[in-house]
């Protein structure tokens, strides 16, 4: 139930005189959850990064985001789920372009709803950027397709319009909608990239190889490594970044340890010691910055929240049988 408070303000002028003004504010209680954890598992919702993880009955899925709502796409069923208030679910079969079947990493810019979508077109796959303006009942492609791309492993969209999409062993850029992509990056190797755009810069692992640096671009098409050598200490990559409290922290792949940067990527400094190694399991977004708290996902059925990189990092039980593929966070 709404609170009232109210409140006198006095000013005083230097010779003693005074005025009284009286305020009244109406503050509204309601809990909001900030938090999603989200996998074929099932899924589960968080007030913040100091409460229990509740389990949302009935409720899968692959990919989600908080926009002007809720949204969790399954692709396995093939439904999208869609909330107010992340207590409250119901589900849809959305329409897609003709031929799309696997859609992935929402993203909401700008004021609509963004993914990266698929098409198996039986002598290729046709890789897309699609958009909704419906709350995801109906999808559009923007813009050139990517021809031969069998797999999404990473999307990021800046809120000026670029778009990477990570696509097998390559990285696509185009500046905006209506140009064409151009292939800015060579990996080598197909696992998931982890892009990210964080206060006007790109950033992703260098490589997916073992001990590998952290990569940025100003851009989206020039690429560059961290300065220093790399943080990393058992063999992981960077596959995940978020930013708060001034800092830029990325999740490691199997690693038991966090790196951070405070110069926009330049260098990069390890971050405590985690529980556990933060788990080896496919992820689209394993790490998010809730009120100026890092949670990231942790070794199978925990989470780790901590205030900075330095720790302390604490692990929270998710509900029973739960193995997130996906964190989510409303801002």
């Amino acid at each position: 139930m709404p609170e009232v408070f109210n409140f006198t303000a006095r000013a005083t002028a230097a010779s003693g005189a005074f005025a009284d003004r009286d305020f009244s504010i109406t503050v509204n209680n309601t809990q909001i959850n900030r938090l999603l954890a989200v996998g074929q598992s099932g899924a589960a919702r968080s007030i913040n990064s100091h409460t229990a993880w509740v389990l949302i009955p009935g409720v899968k899925g692959d990919s989600a985001a908080y926009g002007d709502r809720w949204l969790i796409w399954d692709q396995t069923a093939g439904v999208m789920w869609t909330s107010p208030d992340a207590i409250n679910f119901t589900s849809f079969v959305p329409t897609l372009p003709g031929g799309y079947s696997r859609l992935g990493f929402l993203r909401w810019r700008d004021g609509v709803w963004w993914a990266m979508a698929m098409a198996d077109r039986t002598s290729h796959w046709e890789t897309g950027v699609v958009t909704s303006i419906d709350g995801g009942v109906t999808w559009s492609l923007v813009g050139a397709t990517l021809i031969d791309a069998a797999f999404g492993y990473s999307f990021e969209r800046s809120e000026a319009g670029a778009s990477i999409m990570a696509t097998g062993t390559q990285w696509f850029h185009r500046s905006d909608d209506g140009a064409a992509w151009i292939s800015v990056r060579s990996t080598g190797q197909s696992y998931r990239f982890q892009i990210a755009h964080l206060n006007g810069i790109w950033f992703g692992p260098d490589s997916m190889g073992a001990n590998s640096l952290l990569a940025r671009s100003i851009n989206g098409q020039s690429w560059f490594a961290q300065s220093n050598p790399t943080a990393l200490i058992s063999g992981g990559y960077y596959r995940g970044m978020a930013y708060g409290n001034g800092y830029i922290v990325a999740c490691a792949y199997t690693e038991a340890v966090t790196g951070f940067t405070t110069d926009a990527g330049l260098t990069v400094q390890a971050g405590a010691t985690l529980p556990a190694a933060s788990g080896p399991y496919d992820t689209e977004c394993p790490i998010v910055c809730v009120q100026g708290r890092f949670v990231m996902l942790g070794d199978a059925g925990r989470t780790f929240a901590a205030s900075t990189p330095a720790g302390p990092w604490n692990a929270s039980n998710l509900p029973a049988g739960l193995n997130p593929s996906t964190l989510a966070v409303r801002p």
